[in-house]
């Protein structure tokens, strides 16, 4: 729709492509953009140099002006583990315990505050008392005076002082007003408060003419709350622009009636929204199948069989997804289809057994069963910090191929000996014992039972619960579906065996294999056949949505019929 627009208004001479904002989410969308519009108006589109993410046009506007936002026009960009080291070191001046209260932790804080264009000193009282004992503001204040003397910018910056830019210096924001004839915004929906306050701010208009914005979104596709973006910006658009025209584009080109039925009737009883009908010319389909299972050990069983059976006539597996709401799901999906000796891809994500949280707690349990596994002892020795580090590996590894002995029997000779600095003998001494009582609970604990244990003891689940990123929770959900799933084995060394054969199961690339994913990563595409497994309650919607916003939550967790 956007691409078509665009071409309308060069075709017609309605502006030039130097003054038309067109802005996306992603730069896969932009180049898409970009090239659609090329085939429309039959040539290479010149000269428009504002279609592009809303990130990529800011540090454009942001490097021509740098000086006027204390930052020269050389800036860097710092990336996310930039931006950790340089907290890190702000938390270690003011004397606060890194492990107490994390560095990603205030980096997420931070993001937030940025995302809803709060500078420091907006930031209300209550919320900077989330960190360090209200010292989050203060933080917040030094890290971008410590941005400052680094000239750089985070990625929120990109946004942030774009708007300290047009709210401290009206005549540039004047001079953009009148240079974008035309704003076009994609994924309206999508939009945080930041991006909002930017937008409004250049579609506000000038003297010299008015303003013309389009946006184009769906309020029944907001699923990206937790990363803060705001449907109101939707819901209010006629209030915030007077006069603006609403047109509903209701024709659906890519699901069956039948589908759009009964998406459409689901999707009715959201709060706060402002409805369409969907309808089709195409064909009724088939009708949605709705069928209940025990648990997702039967549902990976029943979805398996539907497979092989749609296989037999020969449906594409490419044409297949299975889309669940929490990538712990696909635990029993995978190790389904492995028996099966069905090809299977995970798209956005590696594989359950690959998850950098499940490789750490299988090493735990390797290392348990096996001292003698040095690629495993080596990945958790340090996971989580106990200070051995580069120094104590490098001399573990001269001792064992010296004497040429497993690292955990160079470790006990080392730790007897003064040749590594007293804090980390004892921490290399404290592992050790830690692995020798695990070792001596196998014969006589439950394998469960031990391996949250091993967990727990070696601080390794306490990581993960004292990460505040994004990421930690599906972590530490997966590590419940770790555990959960070794109850259908007798023994710890029969599951770890499970594994390797689970984990040598690899599959070329190019051939043809079963879509597995999250509902967030299947959102925009299709496929003829599609399973969604686990419409639990407290899963889908996920209880955390309804905890945090109650049936307004609803939406957060909700895909429209238009996702295909």
């Amino acid at each position: 729709m956007l691409t078509t627009r665009i071409a309308h208004l060069l075709r017609l001479g309605r502006a030039h492509p130097g003054q038309i904002l067109a802005v996306t989410f992603t730069n896969k969308a932009a180049r898409e953009m970009k090239q659609r519009v090329s085939e429309l108006i039959g040539g290479a589109v010149e000269g428009m140099p504002w279609l592009g993410t809303f990130h990529a046009i800011g540090v454009k506007i942001l490097r021509r002006h740098a000086e006027l936002v204390d930052l020269k026009p050389s800036f860097t960009v710092l990336d996310t583990d930039d931006q950790i080291r340089l907290i890190k070191q702000l938390l270690a001046a003011e004397n606060i315990d890194d492990k107490r209260w994390p560095a990603r932790v205030l980096a997420s804080m931070i993001d937030g505050w940025k995302n809803r264009g709060l500078r420091p000193e907006r930031v209300p009282d209550g919320e900077s008392y989330g960190f360090a004992n209200g010292k989050g503001r203060d933080l917040y204040a030094a890290y971008q005076r410590r941005l400052k003397d680094l000239n750089a910018v985070d990625f929120g910056d990109l946004l942030m002082e774009n708007l300290r830019l047009f709210q401290d210096h009206p005549d540039v924001l004047a001079r953009y007003q009148q240079r974008f004839r035309y704003m076009l915004v994609d994924e309206y929906q999508d939009t945080n408060v930041a991006q909002y306050l930017w937008l409004r701010l250049l579609a506000q208009g000038s003297e010299d003419g008015p303003q013309n914005i389009c946006c184009v979104g769906d309020d029944d596709q907001s699923i990206y709350g937790w990363r803060g973006a705001v449907v109101d910006n939707i819901l209010r658009f006629e209030t915030d622009f007077p006069g603006a025209k609403v047109i509903r584009l209701e024709r659906n080109y890519r699901s069956t009636a039948h589908i759009l039925g009964a998406a459409s009737g689901l999707i009715a009883h959201n709060q706060g929204r402002l409805g369409k009908t969907l309808r089709t010319d195409g064909d009724d389909g088939e009708k949605v199948v709705v069928q209940g299972c025990w648990d997702d050990e039967e549902e990976a069983r029943v979805i398996g069989e539907d497979i092989e059976q749609l296989q037999r006539h020969d449906h594409a597996l490419n044409e297949i997804a299975i889309l669940v709401r929490a990538s712990f799901q696909m635990r029993a999906f995978e190790d389904r289809f492995i028996t099966l000796g069905l090809d299977y891809r995970v798209i956005g994500g590696p594989r359950f057994y690959e998850r950098q949280e499940i490789r750490d707690a299988i090493a735990y349990l390797d290392v348990t069963l096996n001292p003698a596994n040095d690629l495993k002892f080596e990945r958790i020795v340090n996971v989580p910090r106990r200070g051995l580090g580069e120094a104590t590996l490098k001399t573990l590894h001269q001792l064992a191929r010296a004497d040429e002995i497993p690292l955990t029997q160079a470790a006990r000779l080392i730790v007897e000996t003064e040749e590594l600095k007293p804090k980390p003998r004892r921490a290399l001494a404290g592992l050790l014992s830690d692995f020798d009582r695990w070792r001596s609970l196998v014969d006589t604990m439950r394998h469960t039972e031990l391996a949250e244990l091993i967990l727990d003891e070696s601080g390794y689940t306490g990581m993960w619960q004292a990460d505040r990123s994004q990421q930690a929770e599906g972590r530490l959900e997966n590590l419940k579906e770790l555990i959960r799933f070794m109850e259908e084995f007798d023994t710890l060394a029969g599951f770890m065996e499970h594994v390797s054969l689970v984990m040598d199961a690899a599959t070329e690339e190019g051939t043809d294999r079963v879509n597995l994913m999250t509902l967030h990563s299947a959102k925009g595409l299709e496929f003829d056949t599609v399973f969604l497994p686990g419409w639990d309650e407290g899963l889908l919607p996920h209880q955390r949505s309804l905890d945090e916003a109650g049936r307004s939550g609803l939406r957060k967790n909700a895909g429209s019929p238009m996702s295909g």
